[in-house]
């Protein structure tokens, strides 16, 4: 019995290891393309977002930016044309590239940004169209949406099933900064209430000396 639980505990060991070493191997696959795309991304290309800021490519050289999915989707226009696109999911935006003389340039399609802030990101199947996809951007700067096509209905789930995982961790991470910050902020309250408190004793001290001298003197 003693040796089964041994066995046991070894092979779930073994597993936790190669979990690990498979997630490592990911992040730097995944690395290793972000770089690749970078490298053919034109110095001068930008992207103007909603609320008026420029998107550069510098901006996606960010460490706090991981890549969590990419592949070539098709970008549908107001006019009804499907355009070429490389998507790129990253950790806090989803962004879209164009080709052009074998390089790569923010896409520039209906005057959209082609870049979206994954925060209040609704995703949504297109209705009679297994490859479509919505993306509603509801942001307070602006509300936009797009209409994205995959070659097939399973590369579309999977995108759709890829944005909605880094949607729940983009969450998680603001609620535990949230946490964290009025943590921050309790902490703070109480020193200033010990340090005021310290303050009144060393008050009341100082007091007491000083009328223990005038009544000596």
């Amino acid at each position: 019995i003693q040796e089964h639980s041994d066995l046991s505990s070894a092979l779930a060991q073994i597993r936790d290891v190669i979990a690990a070493v498979d997630l490592t191997v990911s992040k730097y696959e995944r690395c290793q393309e972000l770089q690749e795309v970078l490298a053919r991304l034109e110095n001068k290309s930008f992207a103007k977002l909603k609320n008026g800021k420029m998107f550069r490519k510098q901006d996606l050289h960010s460490k706090h930016r991981v890549l969590q999915h990419k592949g070539l989707v098709y970008w549908k226009t107001a006019t009804g044309r499907l355009k070429d696109t490389l998507a790129l999911l990253l950790t806090d935006v989803l962004v879209f590239l164009q080709e052009k003389d074998q390089r790569f340039v923010f896409a520039a399609v209906d005057q959209k940004p082609p870049v979206i802030p994954l925060q209040k990101l609704i995703v949504r199947e297109v209705a009679n169209e297994e490859r479509g996809m919505f993306l509603i951007s509801a942001s307070s700067v602006g509300p936009e949406m797009y209409e994205v096509h995959t070659t097939t209905r399973e590369e579309r789930n999977a995108w759709m099933r890829h944005i909605r995982q880094a949607l729940s961790r983009r969450e998680e991470e603001e609620e535990r900064a949230a946490e964290t910050e009025e943590a921050r902020q309790a902490a703070e309250v109480r020193v200033q209430k010990i340090t005021k408190f310290q303050g009144k004793k060393i008050n009341y001290a100082c007091t007491k000396i000083l009328n223990c001298l005038s009544s000596i003197y």
